[in-house]
């Protein structure tokens, strides 16, 4: 029975502690509540604020950083631009450079490229003094280089004179000149005359005979700046540079007609 009345004690002390606290509740004033409601707003305001302000600054960012990487992508564009615009400009200037451009034209056949480095005349007079004439000269000029090929190992420059050492393969020239010099000989003391035009045709064929075989051979060669560019100069190494045992016949005439 006690018990009961102490739970029924209980049960009102809480419903009159209920009581109080609402009663104490509406005497707020609307004044306050209204600044307790404000002060509510404005602080979800303010958080509302700083998310937009981080995200303002996230993004200012963002496209600072891809503003300024734009500009460095340009900025280092520009500058391998100038740096290959540069290396093209030295290359063109080197004797490494003329060099290329003589065989390379000799390969083609554009004999106004070689003529700006070398005589390119002088250099086929060489193979062919005096003989050179009509279509029988083009064809021999092509036959002479369809199997020209070249590699440039180096090259040193010393003031306005250079030296570029390369190895070359093409036809054996000394094998088809000296069958040619051989044939022409017999023709001459067995008093049958050889045009300069049949001297043409008879070494093409000489030299379209693949029996005769390649030469392969490593040279120096010198080069003079002229008027800043580099021009080939003409000797025996050039001459079997392009024309692969050229000089040993050459050599071989010589003694035989000094004797």
């Amino acid at each position: 029975m006690d018990k009961k009345n102490n739970e029924k004690k209980t049960t009102v002390k809480k419903e009159d502690a209920k009581k109080q606290e609402e009663k104490t509740f509406s005497k707020v004033s609307p004044k306050e509540k209204n600044e307790k409601q404000y002060t509510s707003v404005k602080a979800a305001a303010s958080t509302l604020d700083d998310k937009e302000e981080v995200k303002g600054k996230v993004t200012i960012e963002t496209k600072s950083n891809k503003k300024y990487g734009k500009w460095v992508a340009l900025v280092v564009t520009i500058l391998v631009v100038a740096l290959i615009i540069v290396g093209i400009v030295f290359f063109v200037k080197t004797p490494y450079f003329a060099v290329m451009k003589v065989f390379n034209g000799l390969k083609s056949g554009n004999i106004g490229t070689v003529s700006g480095y070398v005589s390119y005349d002088t250099l086929m007079d060489s193979l062919v003094e005096g003989l050179n004439t009509g279509d029988s000269m083009s064809d021999l000029e092509k036959n002479c280089f369809s199997e020209f090929k070249y590699k440039i190992n180096s090259f040193k420059v010393e003031g306005d004179t250079a030296t570029v050492t390369v190895e070359t393969t093409n036809k054996n020239f000394r094998n088809a000149l000296t069958k040619w010099t051989q044939t022409i000989y017999q023709r001459f003391i067995s008093g049958n005359e050889i045009s300069n035009d049949q001297g043409i045709t008879l070494l093409n064929e000489y030299l379209s005979d693949e029996s005769i075989g390649t030469m392969s051979v490593t040279k120096d060669l010198k080069l003079v700046k002229v008027e800043n560019k580099w021009q080939l100069q003409i000797d025996d190494n050039l001459k079997d540079a392009i024309f692969p045992g050229l000089s040993e016949v050459v050599n071989s005439i010589d003694a035989l007609t000094t004797k």
